[in-house]
């Protein structure tokens, strides 16, 4: 009997696993390195051209090193520039590009490089995520011990592969995922779109749009429609965009909230009776969270209404959640009325699927 192996036939487990959250990242990219003969391996997710970087995981480096390049020295990176001219495609970074006309550039971060156990020569592959979100993965190895055509191999398979699994996530019409696990899946990552006039009255957006802006940190849906609680920084964004001509300065936006980190674009467009709109496209990462803290986000929940609300998703009745929360049946129907006034949500079964659709 003859019996053909793939050296990639596990690759979708590994990619599949850490993207619904059952394995973390650096879980994952552990089991690769195997694959591909890595001495260590790097995952970092980029928002906009450079203004919010994730680490994802890490395989082979001191996680001080890893926090430390994610949150400041690949701002400063000047390799970063070379990677986003080939946002679709797998960058090498090698000796020479150390010794390029690059390294005339941000002194600080080559003079750390050069001290800290960092990532320095690496494959690279750039893959698309979702809207102006990539993902970032860095090769280390040993050149003289491996070829390079089977690292072009394995990047071949994991982008078509991790492509693969994400369109599928997409498809997902819950797109829940476990928020509570300090992992961040692929369902964490993504990005929604809405158009707003002159008053700030939304005129286009979609059914979750009011719970994503707040869940995001920024702005809260009124009543009537219109945007409030806006940060200082976006609303002067949307104002510039409103009310002077163009062109307009593009710089993308970046925001740090509780629950998200979120880069905005914000541009002009005519709607349909010539009046001028500023569209809004919101591209962001979850961090994990208990439910509690993403209903009470998004929802605009106290504490304890979001603890009825999560134990009603893993009950059978009113009474039981009561029983759970050591409150009364009526104290719990109480909460259960303030739940819909907040949520704008009138049966307890579209409230249950929007509690999916965040937790």
């Amino acid at each position: 009997m003859i019996v053909i192996s793939n050296q990639f036939d596990r690759l979708d487990e590994y990619i599949a696993e850490a993207a619904l959250g059952n394995i973390s990242w650096s879980q994952s990219l552990k089991s690769m390195s195997e694959i591909v003969g890595a001495e260590a391996m790097t995952m970092d997710l980029i928002l906009g051209d450079g203004q919010s970087i994730t680490s994802l995981g890490a395989y082979g480096f001191d996680q001080a090193v890893v926090d430390a390049y994610a949150e400041h020295y690949a701002q400063v990176d000047p390799r970063l520039e070379y990677v986003q001219a080939y946002g679709k495609n797998g960058v090498i970074f090698d000796d020479e590009i150390q010794q390029s006309s690059l390294q005339g550039h941000n002194s600080e971060f080559w003079s750390w490089l050069e001290t800290a156990n960092a990532p320095r020569n690496a494959a690279v592959l750039v893959l698309p995520c979702v809207d102006n979100a990539r993902i970032v993965m860095a090769v280390h190895r040993d050149k003289s011990s491996s070829s390079q055509n089977g690292l072009m191999g394995f990047f071949t398979e994991f982008y078509h592969k991790f492509n693969m699994v994400n369109s599928m996530l997409r498809m997902d019409i819950r797109n829940g995922g476990a928020t509570d696990r300090p992992f961040t899946p692929l369902r964490n990552i993504d990005s929604f779109q809405l158009c707003v006039d002159e008053n700030l009255m939304v005129v286009d957006a979609g059914g979750m749009t009011r719970y994503l802006l707040a869940m995001t940190g920024l702005a809260r849906l009124g009543d009537e429609g219109q945007l409030g609680a806006l940060p200082a920084d976006f609303q002067a964004a949307l104002m510039n965009v409103l009310h002077n001509l163009p062109p307009h300065d593009s710089t993308p936006l970046a925001h740090k909230g509780d629950l998200t980190d979120s880069v905005v674009h914000i541009s002009a467009v005519v709607g349909e009776d010539s009046t001028r709109l500023a569209s809004i496209t919101v591209t962001y990462v979850r961090h994990p969270a208990e439910p509690e803290k993403v209903f009470m986000g998004a929802f605009g929940l106290t504490r304890r209404q979001a603890e009825l609300l999560k134990f009603l998703r893993h009950v059978y009745s009113l009474d039981d959640a009561a029983n759970l929360m050591s409150i009364s049946k009526n104290t719990a129907r109480v909460f259960l009325a303030q739940i819909f006034d907040r949520t704008k949500i009138r049966n307890r079964i579209d409230l249950l699927r929007l509690a999916d659709r965040f937790s």
